[in-house]
C-alpha cells in the first residue's frame, strides 16, 4: 500500500510526494487509518520507525486553518520538538497552518506571539506548563493530544506537568501516546488520558541485517586511543559518539578535537542556540563526529548516520536500543561499536539479555596509547572526575 491509497487529504499527498514520502512504514500503515477515524491511539514502536508521521500526517489532515490551537504535542526534548515541528511544517507545507514550538532557554516573548495564531503547538512540558499558569494560550479547542516518546517524558521526571496540562484540555478529544518501551508508571498514564484505546505495537528490535553491532574489551587507560583509532580506520561519514554524563561528553570531544577530528560536542549544559547550531553543523557534514549524552539519542532524525560509538554503555537497555536506532534508518546501513571496560559488563549483559542482539566481538589492535588530558579547576574537580570515571555514572 502507498499513501496515495490511505484516502489522505490531498494537498498532504501533495507535500508528501515533494519530501519523497511514497510507501508508508509498518506503523504508519497500522495507525494512519486508526487516527483518522477518531480512535485513541497507544502506539509502541521502535526508534526510527517513523512514528512521527503515523501521528502527524493525520493530525495536520484534521486541523483547519484559523480555529485556534486544535493539536497540542507533548516531547521530551528541545531537540525533539523541533524536529516534529519541522516534520509537521513539511506534512503540511500545501495546507496554510502555524506550528508554534514551546520549549524553555529561549525567550517567551515571541513563543507568545505565535500562540496568539498557532492551530498546533509542539512544547516540551515544563515550559509549556509555564504558558498555561500565564494565561498565554487558549486550549479550549483542542481536539488532539499527542504524547510523543511518553516514557522518556516519566524517565525524566514530567509525570506532575503532564498530568497538570492534560487536566487543561477538554474531556471530548483524540489521545494519541506514542513510546518505545511501556513501564509500569507509563501504563497508568495511558489509561487515565484515553477511551478505549486501540493498541499497536511493531518490532522493538533495529533491523540487524542492516545494522551490524560490535563491542571491545579495553582497559580503560587505553578506551580513548582505541575510540581515536577506530574513527580514523571506520572514516565514517556521520557517527555519534555517545558519554553517559556531560563531563564525559567535554572530555572526550576536547581531546578528539585536539587529535584532529572534526568534532562537536552535544548535551543539556549547552545553551538551546548553541545546542541548534551543533545540529544544524552536524546535519549539514560541517563537522562529522557529534560527541553527546543521551539528549540526542531520541529525536535526531538524520538519515546519513553511519557509525555510532558507545563511549560508556548506558545502564538501560532501552537507552542503548535509542542510540543504535541513529544508524541504519530508511533502509541504510550502519554499525554500532561499543567500547567496554570492566564496569560495563554487567550493563552490557543486560542488553544482550533484554534484546537478544547479534553483536560480534572485535578484536583490539595495536594501538599507539594517546595522552587524554583532563583541565580542571581545581583538585577537588579532578577527584570528581576520576570517582566518576570508575563508577561510570549516567547523565
Amino acid at each position: 500500500m502507498k499513501f496515495k491509497d490511505m484516502n489522505i487529504e490531498e494537498s498532504i499527498l501533495d507535500s508528501l510526494n515533494e519530501i519523497g514520502f511514497e510507501n508508508p512504514t509498518k506503523i504508519q500503515h497500522e495507525t494512519i487509518p486508526i487516527i483518522k477515524k477518531g480512535y485513541d491511539v497507544i502506539g509502541q514502536s521502535e526508534t526510527g520507525s517513523g512514528k512521527t508521521a503515523a501521528f502527524g500526517i493525520p493530525l495536520v489532515e484534521k486541523v483547519v486553518e484559523g480555529r485556534g490551537i486544535q493539536a497540542l504535542v507533548l516531547a521530551p526534548t528541545r531537540e525533539l520538538v523541533l524536529q516534529i515541528a519541522k516534520n509537521l511544517g513539511e506534512y503540511s507545507s500545501k495546507k496554510k497552518i502555524h506550528v508554534q514550538t514551546v520549549y524553555g532557554g529561549v525567550s517567551m516573548e515571541p513563543q507568545i506571539r505565535g500562540l496568539s495564531n498557532a492551530e498546533i503547538v509542539v512544547g516540551t512540558p515544563g515550559r509549556l506548563l509555564d504558558h498555561i499558569r500565564r494565561r498565554n494560550m487558549n486550549l479550549s479547542n483542542v481536539k488532539i493530544f499527542v504524547l510523543d516518546e511518553a516514557d522518556r517524558m516519566i524517565d525524566m521526571g514530567f509525570i506532575d506537568d503532564i498530568k497538570r496540562i492534560e487536566s487543561n484540555l477538554p474531556k471530548e478529544r483524540q489521545t494519541l501516546l506514542f513510546s518505545a518501551t511501556m513501564p509500569e508508571n507509563l501504563k497508568g498514564i495511558a489509561t487515565r488520558f484515553t477511551k478505549n484505546p486501540k493498541r499497536i505495537k511493531t518490532r522493538n528490535k533495529v533491523e540487524e541485517s542492516l545494522l551490524k553491532q560490535y563491542y571491545c574489551d579495553i582497559d580503560y587507560r587505553r578506551k580513548f586511543s582505541l575510540l581515536v583509532h577506530l574513527i580514523k580506520e571506520e572514516t565514517p561519514s556521520l557517527a555519534i559518539v555517545f558519554c553517559n554524563t556531560r563531563r564525559y561528553v567535554d572530555s572526550v570531544s576536547r581531546n578528539l578535537m585536539e587529535n584532529g577530528i572534526n568534532v562537536e560536542a552535544l548535551h543539556g549544559g549547552l545553551s538551546q542556540q548553541r545546542r541548534e547550531k551543533v545540529i544544524e553543523k552536524f546535519r549539514n557534514k560541517k563537522i562529522n563526529i557529534l560527541v553527546a549524552t543521551d539528549v540526542a539519542a531520541r529525536g535526531l532524525d538524520i538519515e546519513s548516520v553511519t557509525h555510532i560509538f558507545n563511549y560508556n554503555i548506558p545502564k538501560n537497555p532501552d537507552e542503548y536500543t535509542n542510540r543504535i536506532g541513529r544508524t541504519a534508518r530508511a533502509g541504510k546501513s550502519g554499525k554500532a561499536i561499543s567500547l567496554l571496560t570492566t564496569d560495563d559488563h554487567s550493563s552490557f549483559r543486560k542488553i544482550i539479555t533484554t534484546f537478544s542482539y547479534n553483536i560480534e566481538k572485535m578484536e583490539v589492535p595495536d594501538i599507539k596509547i594517546l595522552k587524554f588530558k583532563r583541565d580542571y579547576e581545581n583538585r577537588k574537580n579532578r577527584n570528581s572526575f576520576r570517582y566518576e570515571y570508575k563508577r561510570n555514572w549516567r547523565r
